[in-house]
């Protein structure tokens, strides 16, 4: 036991040390923050009277949690492992003895810590109460976890750093989709059962103050359901994926 719980943590080291030291994940944690903080103010201008404060901040909510979590859960994961995969050191760490398991998990957690952390960012950024910050990081880190999940699947299935690249579209156009809700006649019911449709309901009524109503019900089921989902699908698979190729 004390020797699983010293290479988890030596791997949660190695892990928190490649978000900070790859600029390609330093950069897609940054960007979130970066598009936030411009579309707070260019919007004000071009189209504040338009939607008006309280739309513009129910827009802002929700892309801060939705561009967080496809930038984040694509890069500072798929790309991350298919790196690993491409340099040979998940192969190293699996002779050195260290589990899939163990590379997984650590890889997953902290690509959410990630998240939390630019998650509140975001929403500070975007200057909502302070007071909502807490239920904010939980949603945007609960709503992300069936987009880690896959992305772990897909950075295991990934050979090198440009397969992965081509494999994340799948991740950033179901991050993003629910973005498109209300441009799309129709679209905006089946966006809500989307993996991060219940996320994103989660965030607009945490920004209406109606998070702890009934209407969040659903957006909570959808979004334990879609856990429940990838959890499933990635015990199922990530066996298979972690075969040396």
């Amino acid at each position: 036991m004390e020797a699983t719980l010293r290479k988890t943590g030596a791997l949660l080291g190695k892990d928190l040390k490649d978000v900070a030291r790859n600029p390609t994940m330093l950069v897609c944690c940054l960007l979130p923050v970066g598009f936030m903080l411009f579309y707070r103010y260019a919007f004000a201008d071009s189209m504040g009277d338009e939607m008006g404060a309280e739309g513009l901040s129910l827009m802002l909510v929700s892309w801060s949690l939705l561009f967080t979590t496809t930038m984040v859960a694509s890069m500072a994961t798929l790309t991350a492992l298919a790196e690993e995969k491409e340099k040979h050191t998940l192969r190293t760490l699996m002779l050195a003895n260290v589990s899939a398991e163990q590379v997984l998990a650590s890889r997953g957690l902290v690509t959410l810590a990630a998240i939390a952390v630019v998650d509140a960012a975001c929403y500070l950024v975007i200057g909502q109460p302070l007071e909502g910050l807490p239920a904010f990081v939980a949603i945007g880190v609960v709503g992300s976890m069936p987009l880690v999940l896959l992305s772990l699947l897909l950075g295991l299935a990934a050979r090198d750093q440009m397969s992965a690249g081509v494999l994340s579209m799948p991740v950033l156009i179901l991050g993003i989709a629910p973005m498109f809700a209300q441009m799309v006649d129709g679209f905006s019911e089946v966006a809500a059962y989307l993996p991060t449709g219940g996320m994103n309901e989660l965030g607009l009524l945490l920004a209406q103050g109606n998070l702890f109503t009934s209407d969040a019900i659903v957006p909570i089921v959808v979004t334990l359901a879609w856990v429940a989902v990838a959890a499933v699908a990635f015990a199922l698979l990530y066996r298979r994926l972690t075969r040396d190729n």
